[in-house]
C-alpha cells in the first residue's frame, strides 16, 4: 500500500559553483526515494533562483496549501536547507507539519524528526550568513586588486586579464565605445537643459534599451525612466551620479540589509557605510566624462535641489523628492478578488497589481469614477439640510460652552476679589475703632492687600470671552465648501484636506465587475468615514434602524453608481 506524498525542490540564484543540484535533479531524486519507501508522489513543486531566506516562494506556498488541505501525510525534500535557510521560518513549518501530522523525509538522511529539523534550521541559517560573509570578503579583496565586483555598468564591458600577483585570473572593466557615447550623450543633454523625462522619452522613442533590459522578472525592464538617470545622490546611484565615469571607483559604499515583512519574506534596502570603510581607487583609464561636463551636471543638480527643496520643503535627493501630490486614495484601494493593492497607473486609471502580472482578472477603474463616487458619498451624506441644521445647532452649543468655560476662571477671580475686599474693609474698621487692636490685624490686612493685587492681575490678564455667533449665511458657506471639496483636493493647496480625510479611511475594496471603467461595480468602504456617514444618516432619520456592520470590525458599505457611499442597511 502506497501513501500520498508531495516533494519540493529549490535552487538559489547565488550558487555560481553549482554546489546544489538543479530543481529537475531534485525531482528525480525525490521520485527515486519515494519508490524505495513505498510513497506515491502526487505533486512536485520547485523554486528556481529564489533564496531560502524567504517564504515568499510560489512553489513552497503550493506545497503548504496541499499540506494544510489534509491530502498528504509525507513531504520529500533533498535536504532541510532546501526547505528553508531561516530558523524562524523552519520552526513555523515544523508546527504546521505537526498540526497536520505530516512526516518529513530527506533524500540524504531519510525520515527526520522535529529535533533534527530544528538543529538543521539553525545550521542552515548560520551557513547562509557565513556564505554572505565569505562572498563579501572575496569581493573586498577583488576590489583592492582592481577587479570588477558589481553588475553590468552602462559604458563598460568585462574583460579577463592574465594572472595577477596572487595567481588566479580576474575580470576587469574596459570601456565599451558604443555605450560610452550613449553615456556622454545623456550627460550633454542634461547639462544642456533637458529634463530627465525628456531624455528618457527620447531614448525610448529611438528604441535604445535601458541598462536593465536584460534583467529577468523586472517590470518594464527595458524602458528608460528618470530614476535610472537620477538615482540617489547620497548612495552614488544613477547614471548621473556614477563616479566611475570620471575614473573614480568606490567599493563598499553601501550594504544591503534585509527588511522583514509580515508575510515571512523580506525586501532589501541599501544602507550607507561609514566613509572610512570605503575602498576608493583612481583609475583614469576608465574615465568617460571629462571634468568640465561632470561639473556642469553637478551644478545643475545642485540648482535643481535648491529649487525643489524650496518648493516642496524637502531635503535630501531633490530628484526623488519632487513628486506630484499623492492621490487622495493612494495606498487605500485594494482588490476584492485577490486582495492585492489597486495602483494608479498614471493614465487616469487604477488597476489591480495582480491583474498587471496576470494573476487576477479584476479589471481597472478610472480615477474619475473612483474619486467622484468617494466624494459623492461625502457630499450626499454630509450635505443634507437636516444634517446641516443639526450640525449648526450643535456647533453653536459648543461655541457657547467654550465661551462659558473661558469665563469660569475670570468669574472665580472676581468672586474671590469681592470677598477679599470685604475682609480688608472689616479689618480696617476694627483697627480704627479699637485703639488696642493687636498688631497681627495689621499684618493680616497687608496679606489681604497682596491677595487683592494678585486677583486684580488675574482679572486683567483674563478678559471676558465673547460668545461667538455663526454668521447668518453659515449654511450657504458650508454648502459651497462641501460642493467645492473635490476641486480643493485636486489643487496644490489641498494637501492639508487630504491629510485630514485619509486617516478616516482604512481601505476601499473594489469588487470585480464587467463594466469598463468601474461603472456599476460594487465598492466597499472600511474605516471611520463609514461610521461618520452612518451617523449622518441616523442624524437625518433618527427613527431609522441602527446600521449593522457587515463581517467583523469596522466594515463597510457598498458604493453603487450614482449614490456614493450607500450602506446596505439604509433601505436600499
Amino acid at each position: 500500500m502506497t501513501h500520498a506524498a508531495v516533494a519540493y525542490g529549490r535552487k538559489s540564484f547565488d550558487d555560481p559553483d553549482e554546489r546544489t543540484s538543479s530543481v529537475d535533479d531534485q525531482q528525480l531524486f525525490a521520485q527515486s526515494y519515494a519508490e524505495r519507501c513505498g510513497l506515491d508522489v502526487i505533486a512536485f513543486h520547485g523554486d528556481d533562483g529564489i533564496t531560502g531566506a524567504t517564504m515568499e516562494r510560489p512553489g513552497l506556498q503550493q506545497i503548504l496549501e496541499l499540506i494544510t488541505s489534509g491530502k498528504v501525510r509525507h513531504l520529500i525534500i533533498e535536504d532541510v536547507d532546501r526547505l528553508s535557510r531561516d530558523a524562524e521560518h523552519l520552526h513555523y513549518m515544523v508546527k504546521l507539519f505537526r498540526l497536520h501530522q505530516v512526516a518529513v523525509h530527506t533524500v540524504v538522511a531519510g525520515k527526520v524528526d522535529d529535533l533534527v529539523l530544528a538543529f538543521k534550521g539553525i545550521i542552515g541559517e548560520q551557513q547562509r550568513m557565513r556564505i554572505a560573509y565569505t562572498t563579501r570578503r572575496g569581493l573586498r579583496g577583488k576590489a583592492t586588486r582592481g577587479g570588477a565586483t558589481g553588475g553590468r555598468v552602462l559604458g563598460y564591458r568585462r574583460v579577463i586579464t592574465d594572472e595577477d600577483a596572487h595567481g588566479p585570473k580576474i575580470d576587469q572593466l574596459a570601456i565599451d565605445d558604443e555605450q560610452a557615447e550613449l553615456v556622454r550623450r545623456i550627460f550633454r543633454l542634461y547639462a544642456g537643459g533637458w529634463s530627465l523625462k525628456r531624455i528618457c522619452k527620447a531614448l525610448n522613442a529611438e528604441g535604445i534599451p535601458s541598462p536593465r533590459a536584460r534583467e529577468r522578472g523586472k517590470y518594464n525592464a527595458g524602458v528608460w525612466n528618470p530614476s535610472t538617470l537620477s538615482g540617489d545622490v547620497t548612495l552614488g546611484e544613477g547614471i548621473l551620479n556614477n563616479g566611475l565615469y570620471i575614473g573614480r571607483r568606490i567599493f563598499n559604499r553601501r550594504t544591503w540589509v534585509e527588511v522583514p515583512n509580515e508575510r515571512r519574506g523580506f525586501s532589501r534596502r541599501p544602507r550607507l557605510n561609514a566613509e572610512a570603510e570605503w575602498i576608493i581607487r583612481d583609475e583614469p583609464q576608465l574615465r568617460i566624462i571629462d571634468q568640465p561636463l561632470w561639473d556642469a551636471v553637478k551644478v545643475r543638480q545642485a540648482e535643481a535641489r535648491t529649487a525643489r527643496d524650496a518648493k516642496f520643503k524637502l531635503t535630501g535627493n531633490p530628484l526623488s523628492g519632487a513628486k506630484r501630490p499623492a492621490h487622495l486614495l493612494s495606498g487605500l484601494v485594494t482588490c476584492g478578488a485577490c486582495g492585492a493593492p489597486f495602483l494608479a497607473t498614471g493614465a487616469g486609471r487604477w488597476r489591480c497589481k495582480g491583474h498587471r502580472t496576470g494573476t487576477c482578472d479584476n479589471g481597472s477603474i478610472t480615477t474619475t469614477e473612483l474619486e467622484a463616487r468617494t466624494l459623492a458619498g461625502i457630499r450626499e451624506r454630509l450635505l443634507t439640510p437636516a444634517l446641516i441644521k443639526r450640525f449648526t445647532a450643535l456647533l453653536q452649543q459648543e461655541l457657547a460652552a467654550a465661551a462659558q468655560a473661558g469665563n469660569a476662571e475670570r468669574a472665580q477671580a472676581e468672586h474671590e476679589l469681592a470677598e477679599t475686599r470685604a475682609r480688608i474693609a472689616n479689618l480696617v474698621t476694627r483697627i480704627e475703632e479699637d485703639e488696642d487692636a493687636p498688631r497681627a490685624l495689621t499684618t493680616r490686612v497687608k496679606n489681604l492687600e497682596a491677595e487683592e493685587s494678585r486677583l486684580e492681575e488675574i482679572i486683567v490678564a483674563t478678559p471676558a470671552s465673547q460668545v461667538v455667533r455663526l454668521p447668518a449665511n453659515y449654511e450657504s458657506l458650508y454648502t459651497r465648501a462641501i460642493a467645492e471639496l473635490d476641486a480643493h483636493l485636486a489643487s496644490d493647496d489641498g494637501g492639508s484636506a487630504r491629510q485630514v480625510i485619509r486617516p478616516l479611511i482604512e481601505k476601499i475594496v473594489v469588487q470585480p465587475g464587467s463594466a469598463r471603467g468601474g461603472k456599476r461595480r460594487p465598492i466597499q468602504l472600511h474605516g471611520d468615514l463609514y461610521r461618520m456617514l452612518a451617523f449622518a444618516e441616523e442624524a437625518c432619520t433618527p427613527n431609522a434602524q441602527q446600521a449593522r456592520l457587515v463581517r467583523d470590525g469596522p466594515v463597510v458599505t457598498p458604493l453603487v453608481a450614482g449614490t456614493g457611499f450607500e450602506p446596505v442597511t439604509f433601505r436600499l
